[in-house]
């Protein structure tokens, strides 16, 4: 008896989720753009239960002495590059003090808007449960406990409220299956006519994604699932033969060399930082310079005004300047343009250490990691993935397609900064004609990079071996995981 879902093998009957530690990106692969929702539930407190909420700002890293000295000498060294480099007029850049803009920031006086223009209008509710972006409406007077099921790009597992394996698959099954019934409009007892494509990261741990396929085809329902790297897929996505991929995420990096839609074991490597500690280090700066408007990193609305003013104010071109840096200024943004300095400054704030995957033959999942007690900068993590590549010749292939996908590195002249610094330190016996930086392929959102890639691949001829069916699953298990997924298990 053929399973439900083959009688509808057209792509508008494939889901694609491409779940991340903040946002949830779904959709059919006819759609020119997945939904993008926030990757969050807030559950209602009832009698008895602790109060519970995740941050929605990646928690700020506890400085001892020593590391706010080596911070502070790290964005006086970026100061000083910005004096010595002119602007795009071709005029010496003046940097101001932080000082003296942290005296003229604390005259002036912040215009209090109406309650109902500054916020948006209030949710009270007594539902169960509430996911996605409607969290960022709750009252807070409204007692519901907000959980982020995967942090750092893992299963967001500790020992407080929700912590647990059990109830991060809860909730994922539950924020899932709603953005599926009222985004998409398919009634979940639909889902066995359906097919699921799961975007994972390059790095991941089986056991989880043992368990997230379960979630797919027997707690969801679906008919039938397929899974995926989410670099592989950004290959895809940017029509790309080869890339080494760097995906800066909201709380994770990861860099891998991809070849012939093949993530190669030995280059994996994810380092656990990413945007949201780019968003620290950009408070830290406004705070030095007397930032006149109170920040609250607890409230959900502060997070958010800190996100805009970085997508806003913050970029690596060195010769920006003039109405633009003035601007910045009367933000609280920095030196005359130092607000382009989170980037560079991430690199050495002391965060968790790198995770590298040793070599090719080791175990592919978490238990497979080693700790480096250094960090690494995004250019160093490219050089290290890149050279454990192969052969001679894949690594100047390497260095000549580099993509930049993911939300975490979405700074003006991004591209041009990276070229510029792996061009420094590249060997001379791998260097390419032409070092490629695609930080927009096919002009296209990075953030969308990975999962248009993913809805690409559903409408291959050959994808057809790679669906597992509901019943192969419940008959082998992860064996079938072996057998069907399109890389080494």
């Amino acid at each position: 008896m053929p399973e439900p879902f083959s009688e509808h093998l057209e792509a508008q009957a494939s889901i694609i989720l491409h779940p991340g530690s903040r946002y949830l990106r779904i959709g059919r692969p006819s759609d020119s753009v997945p939904h993008t929702i926030l990757h969050a539930i807030a559950r209602r407190r009832r009698s008895g239960i602790s109060s519970y909420s995740d941050p929605f700002l990646v928690p700020h890293v506890k400085l001892d002495g020593d590391a706010v000295q080596e911070l502070e000498e790290c964005r006086l060294k970026v100061s000083h590059i910005l004096q010595s480099s002119l602007m795009s007029d071709g005029s010496r850049r003046f940097a101001t003090p932080p000082q003296q803009i942290a005296v003229y920031n604390k005259r002036i006086q912040p215009i209090p808007g109406d309650e109902t223009e500054t916020s948006p209008p209030w949710v009270f509710t007594d539902k169960d449960y509430i996911v996605g972006d409607e969290i960022l409406s709750l009252h807070p007077s409204m007692e519901y406990n907000i959980h982020f099921p995967l942090m750092r790009g893992d299963f967001n597992l500790h020992c407080d409220v929700g912590g647990s394996i059990s109830a991060v698959l809860a909730d994922l099954e539950t924020i899932w299956g709603h953005c599926i019934s009222t985004v998409l409009n398919v009634p979940l007892k639909d889902l066995k006519f359906y097919r699921a494509v799961l975007i994972i990261p390059d790095i991941y741990n089986r056991d989880h994604i043992k368990k997230l396929t379960n979630l797919l085809l027997n707690g969801l329902g679906f008919g039938g699932c397929f899974v995926l790297q989410d670099h592989v897929a950004a290959t895809f996505g940017a029509g790309l033969g080869y890339a080494c991929v760097v995906d800066v995420g909201d709380q994770k990096t990861s860099v891998s060399c991809v070849e012939d839609a093949i993530s190669h074991p030995a280059t994996r490597l994810r380092l656990d930082y990413g945007g949201g500690d780019v968003t620290q280090v950009f408070y830290w700066l406004l705070k030095k310079s007397g930032f006149p408007h109170p920040v609250n990193l607890s409230r959900k609305l502060d997070a958010m005004l800190l996100n805009k003013l970085k997508h806003e104010f913050c970029h690596v071109n060195l010769r920006r300047g003039g109405r633009e840096a003035a601007e910045a200024m009367e933000v609280g943004g920095g030196e005359g343009g130092d607000a382009g300095e989170e980037d560079i400054v991430v690199d050495d704030q002391p965060l968790p250490p790198a995770q590298i995957v040793p070599s090719a033959s080791s175990r592919n999942d978490t238990t497979a990691f080693t700790s480096y007690d250094k960090l690494l900068s995004l250019e160093q993590a490219i050089l290290t993935s890149i050279e454990r590549c192969q052969s001679d010749e894949m690594k100047r292939k390497m260095y000549s397609s580099i993509l930049i996908v993911g939300g975490g590195a979405k700074f003006k002249n991004i591209g041009k900064w990276l070229q510029s610094r792996l061009a420094l330190q590249i060997p001379v016996a791998y260097r390419p004609e032409q070092i490629e930086v695609i930080t927009r392929a096919k002009d296209m959102d990075p953030c969308m990079t990975s999962w248009k890639g993913a809805a690409l691949m559903t409408c291959l001829e050959g994808s057809g071996e790679l669906w597992i069916q509901h019943s192969e699953w419940n008959k082998h298990g992860v064996k079938i995981l072996r057998e069907k997924c399109p890389f080494i298990w």
